[in-house]
């Protein structure tokens, strides 16, 4: 099968005011697609939205920020799909991206984080379960900082270009790529930062499972 496309990718900032939940608007989606979010939060805070499973979570260098990967299935393209809203457990700063892919619950998603603090975040290697595979990858950095980080390198063969920042020193910044590609295991190059903070960086892969066979 083809690896899985996304319809939409759209990044956006919460305000520079500490607030307890972030509002995460999805670009074009379709009922029955599966809707990915990708939340950064300052701090630690615990962070839930209802209908939405949190799938993986790393926390970055010094628990400085969190980066959550929730996801949806078979949504059905309605306001509460368009324009969720998670919860935090504490007053925080965001940064999110929705990505929208064509499909069903039969999308799996694996993913893998690592941390540290330097100028060049570093997602790591991963090697999904399935193996060799037609994969959509995302490659994914977090940092600490949203006032003067900016992001001009991303991992070698992803999009370029993608990075949202809240615009406050107690803030975060959030970057992403995606490749598609067939093979059993990727290790992006690392990002690109301005700044020298604390940061979390994800693997993520994507692929369809084939629907099983009509009885005979």
């Amino acid at each position: 099968m083809a690896s899985p496309s996304p319809r939409s990718v759209l990044g956006t900032a919460s305000g520079t005011t500490d607030a307890t939940s972030f509002t995460l608007p999805f670009g074009t989606h379709a009922a029955g697609d599966t809707l990915i979010a990708i939340v950064l939060a300052d701090g630690t805070p615990g962070v839930s939205c209802t209908g939405w499973t949190n799938i993986f979570a790393v926390n970055a260098a010094g628990s400085q920020a969190k980066l959550i990967i929730f996801r949806r299935d078979t949504v059905a393209a309605s306001a509460s799909d368009t324009n969720p809203t998670f919860i935090s457990d504490s007053a925080q700063q965001f940064a999110g991206y929705a990505l929208a892919i064509p499909g069903t619950a039969l999308l799996n998603v694996e993913a893998t984080g690592t941390n540290g603090s330097s100028t060049a975040p570093d997602s790591p290697s991963l090697s999904p379960s399935a193996g060799s595979q037609d994969y959509l990858w995302i490659a994914i950095a977090g940092t600490d900082n949203g006032s003067g980080n900016t992001f001009s390198g991303w991992p070698t063969g992803y999009s370029t270009g993608d990075y949202v920042a809240n615009g406050a020193g107690a803030g975060v910044t959030l970057a992403i790529g995606t490749k598609q590609s067939t093979a059993s295991s990727d290790d992006p190059s690392a990002f690109t930062a301005a700044l020298d903070e604390q940061w979390a960086a994800v693997t993520a892969a994507i692929w369809a499972t084939p629907p099983a066979p009509l009885p005979a």
